[in-house]
């Protein structure tokens, strides 16, 4: 007899833009206090990693000369990373921006041949970030796209959201072409609506907080934004950077790392229309980057946790929003460098921070990157310094699915089912990866498979898993993918 279940979870859904509106509502995020919760109401932590290059003259990926790109997406997938944050320049979107992406060679680590045959094609940056965004929402790779700057490589020299040949008017159209474009891809989560405004008390064309000047006010600035993104998508995170340098209502006067000052939001706060859009957002960075006067006060590393309190965690632990950490990073092991970065993971476990590691890119001048110089190798120390706080995938859609266990009989069998040990797999066709999910939509366990076995019989071990149900999802090598539900004695 053919049974039917009906399983309401958050589950990868490998969509298109045609039918995600109707059939996949979108697990968004929003803040719940100091809490991201998804569109169920549960609590997701986003852990992932900066891949530059729009953000320069050249205005796409850097290593898209070396890999392909969707290669390299990946990669940062089978790390562990489930968010990417993207800066791009204004400029890029402008009616005579153009790249120009070459196709050749195999990619050394997916053996795509020739790389890029498909982003060869494109001619504009924006195809090149609809391709991103797509690859994104089909495979549970969160995106936080970053304005780094209004003009490309511009951003040590630009201390606001705007500039003498780009207004504020421009900035916010162009996000507001960004919310709309994106609005119905639930992988696009957050938007970081400027790259660390900075500027230090003494320099009268910085950015400030609370003057209620609307030329220097980043909060002002932050505000309408936020808001006009809002307007067309009411559904995505408002990331909301602090700023260089503030002056207290007393009169003293507080400076950090650019963009890492959130003492501005104690006294005068974002106020978005939905609140629980906004998510406030530090960098912090080691004495590599610059050899800050507290790194060489005799209590460090013991100080750094009463200065991260003072400057921004006090958002975190007072719950007005959860923290996301936009930007961190180590360039080389051991000394003062790694005392620091040691410290801060410590303090990202405890306080349970979101963060974004900078970079993925290894022509990085700060940090390097989580890749070596063949934009292939991993850089094993950096990650092991990142695997504790590495968190589950946060699939792109929340819906209903109907999970037939007849139908699929003759492609894909699952057996015994129940089960207590093993499950056995059988397909018809080489099957490429099995991932399984518990009904909330959180991965479990993913297996690759090089080689199919005899009688075409797969096994996978779950017998450590809590009794329930689970959904495998099963990948043939000829991208066909069934989802089978299972049950766990």
């Amino acid at each position: 007899m053919k049974k039917n279940y009906i399983l309401i979870f958050t589950l990868f859904l490998s969509i298109n833009l045609a039918n995600a509106q109707n059939d996949c509502p979108g697990n968004w995020l929003s803040a719940q206090g100091n809490t991201l919760i998804d569109s169920s109401g549960n609590e997701v932590i986003l852990s992932g990693v900066n891949w530059f290059g729009f953000e320069t003259q050249l205005s796409s990926f850097h290593g898209i000369w070396s890999r392909d790109h969707k290669s390299v997406l990946q990669q940062i997938k089978d790390l562990g990373f489930n968010s990417i944050r993207v800066p791009w320049h204004n400029r890029m979107l402008e009616p005579d921006a153009a790249i120009s992406i070459n196709s050749y060679g195999t990619d050394p680590v997916s053996g795509v041949s020739p790389m890029n045959a498909e982003e060869s094609q494109f001619t504009k940056p924006i195809q090149l970030m609809d391709a991103l965004v797509q690859w994104c929402q089909d495979n549970d790779l969160k995106i936080i796209l970053d304005c780094h700057s209004r003009n490309p490589d511009a951003y040590l020299e630009e201390k606001r959201w705007y500039t003498t040949d780009f207004s504020e008017e421009r900035w916010i159209e162009d996000w507001v072409f960004l919310a709309n474009r994106y609005k119905d891809y639930d992988a696009v989560i957050g938007m970081d609506i400027n790259n660390e405004p900075n500027g230090r008390i003494d320099n009268a064309e910085g950015a400030r907080w609370g003057t209620n000047d609307p030329a220097n006010d980043w909060r002002l600035a932050a505000q309408k934004c936020g808001n006009a993104i809002l307007e067309a998508n009411p559904n995505v995170l408002i990331i909301v950077e602090g700023i260089e340098a503030y002056t207290k209502p007393d009169g003293t006067e507080t400076s950090y790392w650019w963009g890492g000052n959130l003492q501005g939001a104690r006294d005068f706060p974002v106020v978005l229309d939905n609140p629980s859009k906004l998510m406030y957002s530090p960098h912090e960075y080691g004495p590599t980057v610059f050899e800050q006067t507290w790194f060489n006060d005799p209590t460090f590393p013991q100080n750094m946790p009463g200065i991260w309190e003072e400057q921004f965690n006090f958002l975190n632990t007072n719950g007005t929003s959860p923290l996301f950490v936009g930007e961190l990073g180590i360039k080389t092991q051991g000394g003062k460098d790694e005392i620091w970065f040691t410290t801060f993971i410590d303090y990202i476990a405890e306080k349970k921070l979101h963060y974004t590691f900078w970079a993925l890119n290894p022509n990085s001048g700060d940090t390097g990157g989580i890749l070596a110089n063949d934009w292939t190798s991993v850089v094993q120390w950096k990650m092991d310094f990142l695997e504790p706080i590495l968190y589950p995938p946060i699939p792109n859609c929340t819906g209903v699915l109907s999970v037939n266990d007849v139908e699929l009989e003759n492609t894909i069998q699952l057996f015994p089912n129940p089960t207590e040990g093993f499950l056995n797999i059988k397909s018809r066709l080489p099957i490429e990866r099995i991932s399984i999910y518990d009904l909330n939509g959180r991965l479990i366990n993913k297996v690759n498979f090089n080689i199919n076995p005899n009688n075409n019989i797969h096994k996978i071990d779950v017998a450590k898993l809590a009794s329930g149900f689970y959904l495998a999802k099963i990948e043939t090598n000829n991208s066909q993918t069934v989802t089978e539900k299972f049950i766990k004695k």
